[in-house]
């Protein structure tokens, strides 16, 4: 049989290169009808004619050649895999290619083409059953090359389950097969989405170029914290889409407060517009590190999953609305997916609306969806008609009753002005969500209520007081859209914000960072290296402009650093015109949700280049300082010394310690010989809650002197600009919080200035 099928297929090639020589159409068939006449084997003929008017696009007279070759011989696997290939391209029927392309394979499981085309056909069936997946498990198993059958089973499995790892196996495996259909990796890459696989998501996606990937490439950004990338993503995504859906991404109608929403009607000029939204979005980031655009990036994601997941109308219903306002509530249930896992803090939102709604029988209930009363089935529905909280028509869901006659959707923000709950459901089965309407009470709920000693009209005020509709209205008066950062953990670490003079009239920003390797490492981790992303901002005033750094880097964790209370230290500096601004810090653990940030909401740069004016920089704080030859990291090193920054101004009072202090005098006036003589003179006080007390410690001034007598240095140098440190030992110090003055003296100006910084001396253990 098999040998009989190669020589058809011979004569076929034969066939068709005879064809690509001779056009005459009418001339080959008249050459295969004569043959007919004489040959033993009219089957094969009339296959030959099929193929034949396939190649010419005439699908009828195929047909009726295929038919003719099966009426000879039933079994003819070229002619079932005709009429297959007929049906499923030419005339679009696969229900009847299916058991023509089953005859073929099964006469022929040799004939790859048709193998493909019959998992090409239950794909276009839309068929992932049982007798589906075994034929493509079959066809992996005789021909692993092909990608349709990947594409089944991985659609399979994604209508199982969307999060399916099997799903996402399959689909990879058609991808690495035909990494050219783009249609397909956009559903792969949305499998990812749903699965959250971020990973793979950014993967596949920065490969895409069908622009429908660029939103899931942003999420994947977002996720790892690329604000910037996302929303780059994001901004080619919308400007390459129509006005009309451009605009909704650009609205702040939902987001802003009604005077931000004014002024942005006002601005006319796209420069100007653009302007204004940057501010937006600043003034919204609750960090302000990546300058806006981790809440504007987070703003685009909640449009775009609104316009996905809640556009069957347009642009969105009101699920929309709410999401786009307060993003993903803290827990969701459904009347298609029902949430019996209701947190703690959650149960505790839902008491407090139920006792008002339902006084002290609504505290005996547990409730798995909307505790505001919804439609439920006019017999009563499921559940028996023991229960009678809520009212006749309309009722709570709870664990022991759903009687709901319309769709819901129940969602609950927790932190949300004190907690609250927010219902919608579909009263036309239309696939819209609305808010829950506020119920109509019967003759018969207004009586059982006045029974009670509850008047009508309080019953009344009561159900419109919690009527969703009138939460998010009151709600969103106050707190137009949020930033959940419930998800996130706290990173604590150390800062300090010193200013030193820059370059060309401006002022330098020294930023340096501590992190205590104990607050970075897990409990369970040894002997590994941890990345840690460090960001900051400088926010000018009037958030007209953002100076913002971002930087990597590896803290390795060890035995040897675990438990000393040892930090990571980083530094940055900025450089910038003098003037009042806001500086945000950041660190973050990569592949974790552990984060910490800090402000400084007014932060003065001081003008170091104003002359005839003493002036002495901020003071740093030191735990080592040394010749600049004797650097460890050069990041460290300032002009001659090398300074290890000590940004937790905390110090151990251990043997022969010492606490080191750097500062920068400027504009010391010359005698007429040329020679600046000052004093450096430094107190150091204990504070406590009832008095300062002066300490008296003997300090070192730079490479300059010996121990000082006193607490106060004299000095003679040539040059107006000193830069130079004092080294003050702790070993006597005993625990508690220190200030330092620090005062210079200009003996030829008779001026005088002063800094003031602050440490402290922990209670060893």
């Amino acid at each position: 049989m098999k040998c009989a099928l190669l020589t058809l297929f011979i004569l076929f090639s034969t066939f068709s290169t005879a064809f690509s020589q001779d056009r005459d159409l009418s001339a080959h068939i008249e050459r295969l009808q004569a043959e007919l006449k004489t040959t033993s084997d009219s089957a094969s003929v009339y296959v030959r004619l099929g193929l034949l008017f396939l190649r010419h696009e005439m699908a009828d007279s195929a047909e009726i050649a295929f038919r003719a070759a099966l009426s000879r011989r039933a079994n003819l696997a070229l002619a079932h895999a005709g009429l297959g290939r007929l049906y499923l391209q030419f005339k679009h029927q696969p229900e009847k290619a299916l058991p023509h392309l089953e005859s073929a394979t099964n006469a022929d499981t040799t004939d790859v083409q048709s193998h493909d085309l019959l998992i090409q056909t239950w794909l276009e069936l839309g068929s992932t059953g049982r007798p589906a997946r075994e034929a493509a498990s079959r066809v992996i198993a005789r021909f692993p090359h092909l990608s349709s059958p990947y594409l089944l089973l991985a659609r399979a499995h994604q209508e199982e389950d969307s999060t399916s790892r099997a799903a996402l196996f399959y689909f990879k495996q058609y991808l690495d097969r035909k990494p050219e259909d783009q249609d397909i990796a956009y559903e792969f890459a949305f499998a990812l989405y749903e699965a959250q696989n971020y990973r793979e998501l950014e993967a596949i996606t920065s490969r895409m170029t069908d622009p429908r990937a660029l939103p899931l490439l942003a999420m994947a950004l977002l996720n790892r914290r690329d604000h910037e990338g996302a929303l780059s993503a994001f901004q080619h995504h919308i400007g390459a889409l129509p006005e009309r859906e451009r605009a909704l991404y650009e609205d702040i109608s939902l987001v802003g407060a009604q005077a931000e929403q004014r002024a942005y009607r006002l601005q006319t000029d796209p420069q100007r517009r653009e302007a204004f939204l940057n501010r937006f979005w600043l003034q919204k980031d609750p960090f302000k590190t990546s300058g806006g655009a981790l809440r504007r990036a987070e703003h685009y994601r909640r449009v775009w999953h609104a316009r996905n997941y809640y556009g069957k109308k347009w642009p969105w219903d009101k699920r929309g609305e709410v999401y786009i306002r307060w993003g993903e509530p803290d827990y969701r249930s459904t009347s298609r997916a029902l949430n019996a896992r209701v947190p703690l803090d959650v149960q505790t939102v839902q008491e407090q609306m139920s006792h008002q709604l339902y006084g002290a029988d609504g505290l005996q209930e547990t409730f798995v969806g909307p505790v505001f009363p919804i439609r439920i089935m006019r017999d009563g529905g499921m559940g028996g008609g023991d229960n009678t909280l809520g009212f006749s028509r309309y009722k709570p869901v709870t664990a022991a009753s759903n009687w709901s006659a319309v769709p819901w959707e129940v969602w609950i923000y927790k932190n949300l002005d004190k907690g609250v709950e927010i219902t919608f459901t579909d009263e036309f089965l239309s696939g819209n969500f609305d808010f829950a309407p506020i119920p109509s009470l019967s003759e018969a709920d207004i009586n059982r209520y006045e029974a009670t000693g509850e008047s009508y009209m309080r019953i009344v005020q009561r159900l419109s007081e919690y009527a969703p509709a009138s939460i998010v209205n009151r709600v969103a008066s106050v707190t137009p859209e949020q930033y959940s950062l419930t998800m996130l953990e706290p990173l604590e670490f150390y800062f300090d914000a010193l200013t030193f003079r820059g370059p060309e009239g401006q002022t330098e920003l020294l930023v340096n960072i501590g992190l205590p390797i104990d607050n970075i490492a897990q409990p369970s981790e040894y002997d590994t290296t941890v990345i840690v992303e460090r960001r900051t901002a400088l926010i000018y005033a009037r958030e007209t402009d953002v100076q913002k750094t971002k930087h990597a880097f590896a803290v390795p964790i060890h035995d040897d650093n675990r438990g000393r209370g040892l930090q990571a230290i980083n530094s940055i500096a900025h450089v910038a015109p003098p003037g009042e601004y806001e500086l945000a810090v950041e660190a973050w653990r990569r592949d974790s949700d552990r984060v910490g940030a800090y402000r400084l909401p007014q932060l003065q740069l001081p003008d170091y280049h104003a002359q005839n004016r003493l002036m002495i920089s901020d003071v740093q704080l030191a735990s080592h300082i040394a010749d600049a030859s004797e650097a460890i990291d050069t990041a460290f090193v300032r002009g001659d010394y090398y300074i290890q920054p000590q940004p937790s101004a905390s110090f151990l009072p251990l043997p022969n310690a010492s606490m080191f202090i750097y500062f920068e005098i400027y504009n010391l006036v010359r005698d007429a010989f040329g020679q600046t003589r000052y004093d450096v003179a430094y107190e150091v006080q204990l504070r406590s809650e009832q008095s300062l007390s002066v300490i008296p410690l003997l300090a070192r001034l730079g490479k300059k002197n010996a121990e000082a007598v006193g607490l106060s240095f004299e000095q003679v140098g040539a040059d107006p600009d000193e830069k130079t440190y004092l080294e003050l030992p702790i070993v006597n110090l005993r625990p508690g919080r220190y200030n330092l003055k620090l005062t210079i003296a200009d003996r030829n100006s008779e001026q005088t200035v002063e800094k003031n910084a602050t440490f402290f001396i922990p209670r060893l253990r």
